[in-house]
């Protein structure tokens, strides 16, 4: 009887000291919200481990045996220096990096009424066509992604049609100025957005929004002061805009896989600061973006993703750019509306808008499709099929495909590619996986 109770105390060592330890560890970094970058969960929960083990030791003293106490010390041993570990930075909380220049194009910034300082990037249109009165803005996806060399490409085909082109960098992102990162939020971004159509004071606007943006947009268009002053809306590969409840067993994604990304796994410490208290002080906004920019394999890996799985030997190079991990967690925080509500916004905004999908997308399949089914102001849906979720990727001529399909949306023109799904063919879409 008394080696069975020796077995069980030598288990729950084992098993219960290093579980029970790593949820004080991780509940005390949540309730202190990192402070002192987490030194002072670190030290609390250091002393609550040298408790623990004292009392083990004097609970086991009655067996008599030196094993007991050297068990009892090998969990808490390794508890502490796994503390230690994730209290090491992993980067400089310095300045941050520079990052490289983008090509023929010069970045400006806008000083916000809002408080954000944002980077961005004007294509002017060709002096030798009739200039359009509608210029394009376009959101960037992310969160905390930033305008690459791309976006600029692909726009830049749209100044021969006489349009301008504003393409910024979302607060916190890219060349923008980072923000307090209890400020990061869509609000943030939509009352950015407001500012700056405000600045540029055109009568109406054509908005692209990718990704993150898509989603961006969705919200923009639901404030009704916002979407009397656009033009024409178009949604490309948007994430979700719409609260779910679906269950990860019941996420739908595509078929088509998207280019492998290889390791593109971030160390314990800002798993645990971008998971446990995105918010707080346990790592700083610098420290994560400096990792990020030091490891080009990771920005180059999250690059490839949005590449179909045919074109993994030849996803061209990405520049380095900030990628703000921090402002991407606690916008992911925030509660989506519910359907019914954007819903009811969308019935006072009468804005033409077009969604288009990518065959190789890694975004699950339901987000654009709960957006077409509330949104009755798409009008049209391209699926196009050999891109994945970065439509304009500058192969196989894609730009051209892809900026022909917004041509003949802009210029209320039939496409060639068929207006599909429609509303009544989304459980199909689904169903099929496409």
């Amino acid at each position: 009887m008394k080696m069975l109770k020796l077995i069980i105390l030598i288990i729950l060592q084992i098993v219960f000291i290093p579980a029970l330890l790593l949820i004080v560890y991780l509940g005390l970094i949540y309730l202190t919200e990192g402070f002192g970058k987490g030194l002072l969960a670190g030290a609390l929960s250091i002393l609550a481990t040298l408790i623990l083990v004292f009392l083990i030791y004097k609970k086991t003293k009655k067996f008599k045996t030196r094993l007991i106490f050297v068990i009892s010390l090998i969990p808490g041993v390794i508890f502490v220096i796994f503390v230690v570990y994730t209290l090491i930075p992993v980067a400089s909380s310095g300045n941050i990096s520079k990052i490289a220049e983008l090509k023929q194009v010069e970045v400006r910034y806008w000083n916000l009424k809002t408080g954000s300082k944002i980077a961005y990037f004007k294509l002017s249109a060709n002096p030798r066509v009739i200039k359009k009165t509608a210029p394009i803005i376009f959101l960037h996806g992310g969160p905390g992604a930033y305008v690459r060399q791309i976006d600029i490409n692909f726009f830049k085909l749209f100044t021969e049609e006489g349009y301008d082109v504003y393409l910024y960098d979302q607060a916190g992102s890219g060349r923008s100025s980072l923000i307090p990162k209890k400020e990061y939020s869509d609000e943030r971004n939509i009352m950015d957005f407001d500012a700056i159509i405000n600045i540029i004071n055109a009568k109406k606007y054509i908005v692209v929004g990718q990704s993150y943006g898509g989603s961006l947009l969705a919200h923009i268009m639901a404030k009704e002061n916002l979407s009397k002053r656009i033009y024409k809306a178009i949604y490309a590969e948007p994430g979700l805009s719409v609260a779910s409840n679906l269950t990860d067993d019941e996420k739908i994604f595509s078929k088509s896989h998207q280019a492998p990304t290889g390791d593109i796994n971030l160390p314990v410490r800002l798993l645990i600061s971008l998971m446990i208290s995105p918010r707080g002080e346990f790592t700083s906004q610098n420290e994560i973006i400096n990792y990020v920019v030091d490891h080009e394999k990771l920005i180059q890996g999250l690059f490839a993703e949005s590449f179909p799985q045919k074109d993994a030997k030849r996803i061209p190079k990405v520049e380095i750019g900030i990628m703000n991990f921090a402002a991407n967690s606690i916008i992911k925080l925030n509660d989506l509306k519910s359907p019914k509500d954007l819903y009811e916004s969308y019935q006072k905004c009468h804005v033409p808008s077009l969604l288009i999908l990518g065959e190789s997308s890694y975004i699950e399949r339901n987000a654009p499709m709960d957006l077409l089914r509330i949104n009755n102001n798409i009008t049209r849906v391209q699926y196009i099929k050999g891109v994945g979720h970065i439509l304009w990727n500058g192969l196989d001529g894609n730009n051209l495909v892809v900026k022909k399909v917004i041509d003949d949306f802009l210029n209320n023109r039939e496409s060639n590619i068929p207006n599909y799904p429609q509303r009544s063919q989304i459980s199909v879409f689904l169903k099929q996986r496409l």
